[in-house]
């Protein structure tokens, strides 16, 4: 993923946690990549994890279910349970971080809205009309709040 011209990976271990790093590093210094935040696998057996392209949210796949963190403070947002007869062995999200695609070991791709990546883009929005100066940006900012959270409601999110 690639934000604020920071360039991240994220990795779920054997030990029970998903960590995401900093790997914007200088390979020549001999330095090596940072330690941006970490939380604990929702379920114990093989994970598969994922990146929203503008790196605010992590997917986690285990088993036969997703779970959506926060990718800043590994808060859970959100959880999709029982998407697969079998489980997932593939996640991705879309370039434009709306969908996340699953593939499973039952021979199906399914696509899901990326939900908390649409309530993150409602936390960073009413975070900019704070500082907005400009009538017609606050009014955009405005709209994009309102249409989005309506949205996220008719959803029950």
């Amino acid at each position: 993923w690639y934000q604020r011209r920071v360039r991240g990976a994220v990795t779920a271990s054997k030990d029970g946690t998903w960590r995401i790093f900093n790997i914007d590093v200088s390979w020549q210094l001999n330095e090596d990549p940072k330690l941006v935040c970490c939380g604990c696998l929702p379920e114990e057996g093989p994970a598969k994890a994922a990146m929203s392209p503008d790196g605010r949210v992590v997917a986690i796949a285990t088993n036969n279910n997703v779970h959506f963190y926060n990718a800043d403070t590994a808060e859970l947002m959100d959880k999709l349970e029982g998407i697969h007869t079998d489980t997932i062995s593939c996640l991705s999200f879309s370039d434009t971080g709306r969908y996340l695609y699953t593939c499973g070991n039952d021979k199906s791709v399914r696509v899901w809205l990326n939900r908390p990546g649409l309530l993150r883009d409602v936390e960073s929005w009413r975070e900019s009309l704070k500082t907005a100066t400009n009538a017609s940006h606050k009014d955009r900012l405005k709209q994009q709040i309102t249409q989005t959270s309506s949205y996220l409601s008719k959803l029950d999110f």
